[in-house]
């Protein structure tokens, strides 16, 4: 029975973790991988994940047969997760969402707490009943807590590893679901073997059926019926998955639209915005010959590009999948000019490292409505797309605005924007309109009607739209100054930076107000939140800490319980954070999630076993205490390495070293609170550790990044643990310690 048992703790943690990965790349292409998005959905996992080991764990002392439950969870795993999948594709059709709309975080929050609540719930709630059996059958209430902590933290980096390098490529979700559930009901058979027949022919005839219906093709009709609801009222001609998130082109009414993770990435319809794009920049030049082009090229903008008499033309593209299905199924004459030379890799990366010098860069790329896009927009990319450009060459791209009166978030969010590019450039120029375009150079900028007409008629370029009488009143004076004024008027704003992406926070105002017009002061006040009036709340957590501590008999349980509350929070922020900067630095963090969050759970495993091996020969209050002062430490060592570190491998391990601080607390933790409720007491400890994440992962994304910056965030998750620590110490050295 303990080989069983372990297996069937260890499979909980792969499961969890394994699940998570899916899931949240399902929910992030129902919601366009948005980071805001990301974070809400960690949290909802979170949140149920606490209800299931808090809010039942209780529970786990008073159930008789254990094993049994345990059991019974293993098997509700089995018809859950497809479930759950099923409803992440379809969840837009099932609330009335149109492919492209635009969604609030009122919905992202509530489709997530919606479909994770039953898996997790069974994940947390399996935790405790672990607990319980460990420490009823094989050793003290310790070893039951820190082999649970350790089985399922092993199971996680375990499960997250495979999914992330191996089985996300094999397997489609709904052939993941199946092996996963397969799984479950083989450990559920085994914990049950010695028990009711009905229980072993339950599971029996689950893995049967799961058998079946992978062979017979039912994972293939899943995967084919969920995609149709997901589309439905269009006509869906082909999807298929790649490293970088789910390639989808439908057609309606003979156009076609290509969707890259639900955010229309192409359209064949738009003529005239791929004209405004690319015309505008080159008509600007007196003789553009090498155009460097960042995105944006299908659906014309290539084309575009090409009947101007230039040599060389590189176009940038992330994924090769995109240019691929676009080519098969739309095709364009550009592509087989030999002039044109099509790139595969990320946009950045390439302009840091090459070499070569172009007349006009456009960058034909998304709002910054993710921090992957948002790196585009910094001032660190503005100077590194300048050393790129010739004398007198100029740079374009275009930006969300209104085509006659900017509101508060448009003006904060153009104004921010350029006020970025006004530092690489001297010469800023804003075209108004819908898409407000941004041309930059460093020679004087002509937008003069006649002089753009007169280089229409000289390299002889019929457009649709940007012709004679189109472009006298799109560049008159007076749209252009008032643009200008609004733009510049705005002195409060900060330029976009790396480390302070607040480009990426007034983008998701102007998003936000869509939706929420009270809601949107929050990330529009990005940036003017001074460091020390962040620090408020961290006072009234400590008077109220003081409190719960004098309170509390051993003086140090309140603090260690805290403690584990707000290791959660700040595990569960650097996690965050090291995702945001990977979109800074790489830009693909939907390619590398499981790896990220898995490398946490390696240095959990490690931390824990550690504990768990070597605890007996310290006194665990002074372990706890230096835990603890590493978890104050960590946060200042990543704000330097987040800058030193360069391999994506490396940067997607800076989270192991903050697992390792955590995953040797717990154990600790256990060893000081619990007494004979075990059940209870690992509930709550593993409770305070969920609920402290869910807040940190909220927390994070939605209010320390954006008010903070990136660094300011570390800082300030540094001084809260700080606070902490005070409170152990004072718990410790109260004269009723013990």
């Amino acid at each position: 029975m303990r080989t069983r048992l372990l297996f069937a703790v260890l499979l909980t943690g792969a499961t969890a973790m394994s699940s998570q990965i899916v899931l949240l790349r399902e929910l992030m292409v129902a919601f366009y991988g948005n980071e805001l998005s990301l974070g809400v959905m960690l949290s909802a996992w979170l949140a149920w994940g606490a209800v299931g080991s808090w809010g039942l764990g209780r529970l786990g002392d008073r159930i008789r047969d254990k094993v049994r439950a345990l059991a019974l969870l293993q098997m509700g795993v089995w018809p859950i997760l497809p479930l759950e999948i099923f409803l992440a594709r379809t969840v837009r059709e099932l609330l009335g969402m149109s492919p492209g709309e635009l969604t609030g975080v009122a919905s992202v929050a509530g489709a997530a707490f919606g479909i994770l609540a039953p898996l997790c719930v069974v994940g947390g709630f399996g935790f405790t009943l672990g607990c319980r059996i460990f420490s009823e059958r094989y050793g003290s209430a310790l070893k039951g807590i820190g082999n649970v902590y350790i089985l399922e933290a092993m199971g996680s980096g375990i499960g997250g590893l495979l999914t992330q390098l191996l089985l996300i490529f094999l397997l489609p979700p709904f052939g993941f679901a199946a092996l996963v559930g397969g799984l479950n009901l083989f450990s559920a058979l085994l914990l049950c073997w010695d028990g009711r027949r009905l229980l072993r022919g339950a599971c029996a005839l689950g893995l049967l059926s799961t058998g079946t219906a992978a062979v017979l093709g039912g994972v293939r009709w899943a995967e084919g019926f969920s995609a149709e609801i997901r589309w439905r009222g269009m006509e869906l001609v082909h999807t298929e998955n790649s490293p970088y998130g789910r390639i989808a082109l439908v057609r309606m009414e003979g156009e076609y639209s290509l969707f890259e993770n639900g955010l229309l990435g192409s359209t064949s319809r738009s003529r005239l915005s791929a004209e405004e794009r690319v015309h505008f920049p080159l008509l600007a030049h007196p003789r553009p010959e090498r155009v460097l082009m960042i995105g944006g090229g299908l659906g014309g903008g290539l084309a575009e590009v090409l009947k101007h008499p230039v040599r060389e033309v590189d176009y940038l593209e992330l994924d090769p999948t995109v240019v691929r299905v676009w080519s098969q199924f739309v095709p364009e004459e550009a592509f087989r000019d030999t002039r044109l030379r099509v790139i595969y890799e990320d946009g950045r990366r390439w302009v840091r490292r090459q070499g070569d010098s172009y007349d006009v860069v456009i960058m034909g790329l998304p709002d910054p409505l993710t921090a992957q896009l948002n790196r585009f927009y910094t001032a660190e990319f503005f100077l590194e797309v300048k050393a790129h450009i010739r004398p007198g060459g100029v740079f374009s791209f275009g930006a969300t605005s209104s085509e006659n009166v900017l509101g508060d978030p448009q003006r904060r969010y153009l104004a921010s924007l350029f006020r970025t590019l006004k530092g690489a450039f001297r010469e800023v120029r804003v075209v108004p309109g819908e898409t407000a375009y941004f041309l930059a150079s460093d020679a004087p900028i002509p937008l003069d009607p006649d002089i753009l007409v007169g280089r229409l008629k000289e390299r002889r370029i019929r457009a649709r739209f940007v012709r004679e009488y189109y472009l006298p009143y799109k560049l008159s004076p007076d749209r252009m100054e008032y643009v200008r004024e609004e733009v510049e008027g705005e002195r409060d704003v900060r330029p976009n930076r790396d480390s302070f992406p607040v480009g990426y926070f007034y983008a998701l105002a102007l998003w936000a107000s869509q939706f929420y017009h009270r809601a949107q002061g929050l990330l529009a006040n990005a940036g003017r939140v001074r460091f020390g009036e962040a620090l408020v709340p961290l006072g009234v957590y400590l008077i109220v800490g003081i409190l719960l501590t004098l309170r509390s008999r051993p003086s140090w349980k309140a603090p260690v319980v805290m403690a584990i509350g707000t290791t959660g929070l700040a595990e569960m922020a650097f996690q965050t954070v090291v995702l945001v900067a990977f979109q800074v630095r790489f830009g693909y963090v939907y390619y590398k999630l499981g790896l990220i969050l898995s490398m946490f759970m390696v240095g959990l495993t490690l931390g824990s076993w550690t504990m768990v091996r070597w605890g007996g020969r310290v006194r665990a209050i002074r372990a706890f205490l230096w835990t603890q002062v590493g978890v104050v430490a960590y946060p200042v060592v990543l704000a330097v390495l987040l800058g030193a570190v360069q391999g994506e491998m490396a940067f997607s391990a800076l989270p192991v070293l903050a697992g390792f601080v955590g995953g040797i607390q717990f154990p600790l933790a256990g060893r000081l609170t619990v007494g004979e409720a075990v059940g209870r007491e690992s509930g709550r400890l593993y409770g305070a550790d969920l609920s402290g994440a869910f807040f940190g992962a909220m927390g994070s994304s939605v209010f320390l990044m954006p008010l903070l910056g990136i660094r300011g965030a570390l800082y300030w998750l540094s001084a809260l643990n700080g606070a902490t620590l005070v409170l152990l110490l004072l718990g410790v050295l109260r004269p009723s310690a013990s």
